[in-house]
């Protein structure tokens, strides 16, 4: 990473830090005035982080896909974006509590664990539309992690209910599920796509890029069953209740530790 997109990281994961404490402190404490501050706040580190990834692109040497760093801030700020679309647009209220933390600790983890992926350069000049899958996939586990916000939400709206409470922190019901199943429905398309080309490269590249049935991969196709079978009994079926977002939550649970955990295994 150039040093100016470094440095532009490093003031986003500040501002993503004083976000979560400044929504923590609307929660716990009550002052309306910090979740307008944590609202700005993540706004504005989205924004700043963007801008230093525009700068990586501009200034340092292709293949920019090679890096951790950049392509865990692609996720990071595709699922805040949306995130805060589906506040600014739709009835879903509260979800900077989520959003703010994960952007924090999403940023914060390539800066303490740089990775550079081996051989990336010669791959990536090789399958140049291997960028697709990746950028492709990710966008996927993004809808994947707005739908599992929105489940969780859903069950713990839930449980307060059977308790006979109402948590005014957390949007209804309807709302949670509308925005998990629609959210899961974009997600699961992009995931399918990208599942498809990194399936057509493994199979189709020689064999001193990807091993054949490549770990990575095939631990992907739990998460996509858990997503087509949730899809399929909430939209064909038309079931409801918290037993199908369960679903989601072990869908995304899966796909996530494939995702930070498990590494292609390369050839050769």
């Amino acid at each position: 990473m150039t040093t100016s997109c470094l440095v532009f990281l490093g003031i986003a994961l500040a501002l993503y830090l004083s976000a979560s404490l400044a929504f923590q402190g609307h929660l716990w404490l009550g002052h309306h005035a910090w979740e307008r501050w944590g609202r700005r706040g993540l706004q504005t580190g989205v924004a700043l982080h963007a801008l230093g990834l525009l700068l990586h692109v501009l200034f340092a040497p292709p293949p920019w896909l090679a890096n951790m760093t950049f392509l865990i801030s692609l996720v990071v700020i595709a699922f805040a974006a949306a995130g805060l679309l589906l506040e600014r647009f739709t009835p879903l209220r509260h979800f900077n509590l989520v959003l703010a933390p994960l952007a924090f600790l999403g940023t914060l983890y390539p800066l303490l664990m740089p990775v550079r992926f081996e051989e990336s350069a010669s791959i990536l000049l090789r399958y140049p539309w291997l960028g697709t899958h990746v950028l492709t996939t990710l966008l996927g586990q993004v809808g994947f992690a707005l739908s599992f916000c929105a489940a969780a939400a859903y069950l713990l709206q839930s449980r307060a209910l059977k308790r006979g409470r109402l948590n005014r922190f957390l949007p209804a019901l309807d709302t949670s599920a509308h925005v998990a199943f629609h959210a899961a429905a974009w997600g699961f398309f992009l995931f399918s796509m990208g599942l498809a080309m990194g399936a057509a490269w493994m199979f189709g590249a020689p064999g001193e890029s990807l091993r054949a049935l490549d770990p990575k991969i095939l631990l992907a196709l739990p998460t996509w069953g858990a997503f087509a079978a949730y899809l399929y009994l909430r939209g064909v079926r038309g079931r409801h209740g918290s037993r199908l977002k369960w679903l989601v939550i072990a869908g995304f649970t899966v796909g996530l530790v494939n995702y930070l955990v498990v590494p292609h295994q390369f050839a050769g």
